[in-house]
């Protein structure tokens, strides 16, 4: 609804001004039938806006009625501007006068008649791009169905003057196409004023352009509370830091100690070899006593047996 009554008002002063000055000075205005065209095809189309995708609020909205009237203001501001813009140069430039709409005139001489008439209808309308969100309109586009009906209704508002007939005199299709092109760009540009707006727009603001006492005194409060906000949240940070120092603390203490087992690891490593290095050199000792033992059995029991040989023998001989 926000970006609608932006939209709408905008439009508005839009219209207001730009025909207001030409007609005073000029004396000059768009044929019934073109404000009747422009009438219909962009509010049907503006009905699409309810299958648009919407950007929800997380915060319920509130209607701030300064904000939405000044940036109203600023937004149909620029747009005269380029109603202007437009005016001058192809009526300067091009050669395109602001005829009157009588008997005497040549029909086909009131082209700037279908110059402005496009650009009235485009420059706008472009414009509900941008107005339905508050941010850029990149950051949420609008739906399919939305945007076919926008560039649509453009679309047959250019065909219209580039044929010509007896709603609008003939003009040239590249100056219809570049009519089209610059209120396109125009409304990215627009775009970026109307971000900025949202970004400095608040109350401390209001309250410098109109100081009323209602809003001095909320402005004090509200100055008291972000005091103690500040505080609280001050506070909170400490806790947080403590909290952040202690987890390093314990993070390097665990560090310590795996490093002290890292180290008493190699030096256990390095015993075990040494245990394992001295072990085959025991085995080998061992292995040599064990070798060396046979063969002293052996010999004792070979004299042994020799002692009993001779035994017998002397026997024999004592005997014979």
């Amino acid at each position: 609804m926000r970006s609608y009554a932006l939209y709408r008002i905008t439009s508005t002063v839009h219209f207001l001004i730009f025909f207001f000055i030409v007609v005073m000075v000029y004396d000059w205005a768009l044929p019934a039938r073109l404000l009747i065209l422009i009438c219909i095809l962009n509010d049907l189309a503006t009905l699409v806006i309810a299958v648009d995708n919407a950007q929800l609020s997380p915060h319920p909205d509130k209607w701030r009625i300064g904000q939405l009237i000044t940036m109203s203001m600023v937004l149909g501001l620029c747009l005269t501007a380029l109603s202007f813009a437009h005016f001058f140069t192809f009526w300067k430039h091009f050669g395109y006068e602001p005829l009157q709409v009588t008997t005497t005139t040549n029909y086909e001489d009131r082209k700037l008649e279908s110059i402005m008439y496009l650009h009235i209808s485009s420059a706008p309308h472009f414009v509900i791009f941008s107005t339905r969100l508050t941010g850029y309109f990149w950051e949420n586009l609008p739906s399919p169905l939305f945007a076919a009906v926008i560039i649509g209704t453009q679309v047959v508002a250019l065909l219209m003057v580039v044929v010509g007939g007896k709603l609008t005199p003939r003009v040239p299709f590249t100056q219809a196409l570049v009519v089209l092109l610059i209120s396109l760009v125009y409304f990215v540009l627009l775009d970026v004023v109307k971000v900025q707006l949202f970004k400095r727009w608040s109350f401390e603001l209001t309250a410098r352009l109109v100081p009323t006492p209602a809003r001095r005194r909320k402005l004090e409060e509200k100055k008291k509370r972000k005091v103690q906000q500040d505080r609280v949240w001050k506070s909170i940070d400490q806790v947080r830091s403590m909290g952040l120092k202690i987890k390093v603390l314990e993070v390097m203490s665990e560090s310590r100690l795996s490093l002290g087992e890292e180290q008493e690891s190699p030096q256990h490593e390095k015993e075990q070899q040494q245990q394992q290095r001295e072990n085959p050199i025991k085995e080998e000792e061992c292995k040599t006593v064990e070798a060396a033992d046979p063969m002293q059995g052996t010999s004792s029991s070979s004299s042994s047996s020799g002692t009993g040989s001779d035994k017998e023998g002397g026997g024999g001989t004592v005997g014979m």
